[in-house]
């Protein structure tokens, strides 16, 4: 297997069993009796769903770049199990290493589909077998029925090749996912064993559609039934790209079919080898394809793929001559019926029957929810884990765009119970007692988006002015240039991240989010102010950071509808979670002037612990300096960091927290009491008059 989905699961747990723990956590979080473990047990839950939805996210995009067409790829939730000809369904266990690369390659196999073949056609196949085919088939008895599956059988081996053809040569970098399918269901050793041995010569229909969809594995024998090196003839696999239209590959479908029904005979018991004779390809037939009882040359060099995503409507009838497979005292009988099993594999992807585990609809839900929200796993710390003896990293839950159902959700760390009214409506009126006061301080900057043109005349340089060239040519020096200077204020950018934890409730929360509506509001009422919101806090076993507001994409209503409902708790990951923002902050240019504000009480405290049992403590020395390190990073990349220490008493181990505080943002440290929040809109607002551009 290749291993191509190391570049998307690496450091990742993704084998746990996750079905009982889940139920466990779902049953305890019904009754509101979470404790430690369930609540790691469900943020190990939103760990997988968000794994789950990033893997569909890189598929949709595999699928798209390959197709060039936008083709949804969703999770099954029903008895599909096949693509429609408009939407590819992928299994929900594909977040397990060992299935990713194998759903990738089906997924791009079935959107392929999509794009070059003609499912309509497809449909009619069985209908629309040629009269010279039953003209075999009807002296045996065979019935119309599996002549017609036979015939889509086969059709769907000639619409794999031409496609896997396709792909091969015009997105090479996507071969490996397609061998990890190949070698899923088509190349084992079981199947070689199978090619090798007396079984599958005998003429039947199974005997046929076992060599032919085998005709591309190396250990493939052309002697093995009559017509099947004249098969391989019409397939022509190494010009298989001359079949360009669906009716092309059909019509080459019929003709196999035609080879396979007249060389079918009643079972025989001896097992006797059938040898082709002349007509069917003996040693002497000439060739341009292939070389008699040499192994057909292949087009990706393994096993083919078949098509899952055209399901057969029609069965077979097992007392029909199509069992007759022949035997080997060589092969074992619990080879045999391992030999059979993976036959009946490779029917069943032919027929579009590929097992995809389905999702709950409680899964659903929660996917489709977290898909909105932008939801990412993003690894931090690996340089904190292996001073602490660790391999590996911490994931970090990114929330790119907070929406309402997300907030709604169990998957969200910082929602108000739904039945505190009476934190709701405290918070609420903060909300609404910040747009009042964000709407007078957006009065107040309206100047920010007031552009002033100064125009200075008769100058040695600069442009024409055509009202001063009457003077031109008279004895008098003219000046008849002018130039221009344009006053306006510098394009702002702020990034408010804001300390969720805990610690942060009562009155420091409220004022908080009182001032950040207030900020978003003035904002809001200004043209070249760009503002952000993020809150960062922790959900079980990882630091969570949520982006809430962006001015670039979001409008003022979201805050007005959702910051209400958001309330502070669990520990403080500050490093951990900065780490992660670093991945979403946009670097800082040079005609705008970037700042990250902090507002936080306190220093960063965090437990973690690996599914292993080990686990280490993010806090002390090892977390200020982590913390130091990630700040420094934002520095460099552009932004002024303007950090606040919000405190609502004057104490025992004050001086400590603010010599901690100090190690952390330096210079840039701000002490202020929580009744002083007013603080922060001044230093804001001065940041924004300042900044004047010519």
């Amino acid at each position: 297997m290749s291993n191509y989905s190391d570049f998307w699961l690496k450091g990742n747990n993704y084998d746990w069993d996750w079905e009982d723990e889940l139920d466990a956590a779902i049953a305890d979080d019904a009754n509101n009796t979470l404790n430690d473990d369930v609540e790691d047990r469900v943020s190990e839950n939103t760990s997988r769903l968000i794994r789950m939805s990033s893997a569909r996210r890189a598929i949709s995009n595999y699928v798209s770049i390959l197709t060039n067409q936008n083709i949804p790829v969703v999770f099954n939730d029903s008895a599909v199990n096949c693509t429609d000809g408009k939407v590819v369904y992928i299994s929900s266990d594909i977040t397990k290493k060992d299935n990713f690369d194998v759903a990738v390659g089906l997924a791009l196999h079935e959107g392929s589909h999509v794009k070059y073949s003609d499912f309509e056609m497809f449909k009619t196949v069985w209908m629309n077998v040629p009269r010279d085919i039953y003209n075999y088939t009807e002296k045996l008895n065979i019935s119309k029925d599996i002549v017609g599956k036979t015939s889509q059988q086969i059709l769907n081996y000639v619409e794999d090749r031409y496609i896997d053809y396709t792909v091969h040569n015009s997105a090479p970098g996507y071969r490996g996912y397609y061998d990890a399918l190949y070698d899923e269901y088509f190349n084992n050793k079981v199947i070689s064993d199978a090619l090798k041995s007396n079984l599958y010569r005998t003429p039947s229909i199974d005997s046929y559609m076992f060599r032919i969809i085998n005709l591309t594995n190396p250990d493939t024998s052309l002697k093995a039934l009559p017509g099947l090196y004249d098969i391989a003839c019409e397939l022509n696999l190494s010009n298989i790209c001359r079949l360009i239209t669906p009716k092309d590959r059909l019509d080459i479908a019929y003709k196999i079919s035609e080879i396979v029904f007249k060389n079918i005979t009643e079972h025989k018991t001896d097992n006797a080898q059938s040898q082709p004779t002349d007509g069917n390809g003996d040693e002497d037939g000439n060739s341009s394809v292939v070389e008699d009882d040499s192994p057909n040359p292949t087009i990706l060099g393994t096993a083919s793929d078949v098509l899952g995503g055209m399901e057969s409507t029609v069965t077979t009838d097992s007392s029909d001559v199509t069992s007759n497979i022949g035997s080997d005292s060589n092969i074992s009988k619990s080879k045999q019926t391992k030999i059979a099993k993976s036959f009946d594999k490779q029917k069943d992807f032919l027929a579009g029957k590929i097992k995809k585990k389905k999702v709950s609809r409680r899964e659903k839900t929660l996917l489709d929810v977290l898909e909105k929200s932008k939801i990412d796993l993003v690894p931090v710390a690996s340089d904190v884990l292996k001073n602490n003896g660790i391999v590996g990293n911490v994931e970090c839950i990114l929330v790119k765009n907070m929406t309402k159902e997300l907030i709604l959700s169990d998957e969200f760390p910082m929602s108000i119970a739904k039945d505190d009214i009476g934190a709701r409506t405290m918070l609420q009126k903060n909300v609404d007692d910040g747009i009042v006061l964000g709407a007078k301080l957006g009065r107040r900057l309206q100047i920010r988006n007031e552009i002033n043109v100064d125009k200075f005349t008769r100058r040695n340089i600069g442009k024409i002015d055509k009202r001063l060239m009457h003077e031109l040519g008279f004895e008098t020096d003219s000046n008849i240039f002018y130039n221009t200077f344009v006053t306006k204020y510098k394009k702002i950018n702020f990034h408010i991240s804001v300390d969720a934890s805990a610690s942060m409730q009562g009155k420091k929360w409220n004022r908080t989010i009182k001032l950040c509506v207030a900020l978003a509001k003035a904002t809001s009422m200004i043209d070249n102010v760009d503002l952000t919101i993020s809150f960062r806090t922790s959900m079980g076993n990882s630091p969570y950071i949520v982006v809430a507001y962006d001015s670039k994409v979001d409008k003022f209503s979201k805050i007005k509808n959702m910051f209400s409902y958001l309330l502070p708790t669990n520990t403080t990951p500050e490093g951990l979670c900065f780490e992660a923002l670093l991945r979403y902050l946009p670097k800082a240019s040079n005609n705008t002037n970037s700042y990250f504000v902090n507002i936080s009480d306190g220093e960063p405290c965090f437990n973690y612990h690996s599914t292993g049992g080990i686990g280490f403590s993010y806090n002390g020395a090892t977390a200020l300096n982590h913390t130091r390190t990630q700040v420094n990073k934002i520095r460099e990349t552009g932004y002024n960091i303007i950090s606040y220490f919000v405190t609502e008493y004057e104490g025992f181990g004050a001086e400590t927290l603010r010599a901690n505080f100090r190690t952390m943002y330096g210079v840039d440290s701000n002490f202020i009491n929580v009744e002083n929040l007013n603080q922060i809109v001044k230093t804001i607002n001065k940041k924004m008059m300042d900044s004047i551009d010519i």
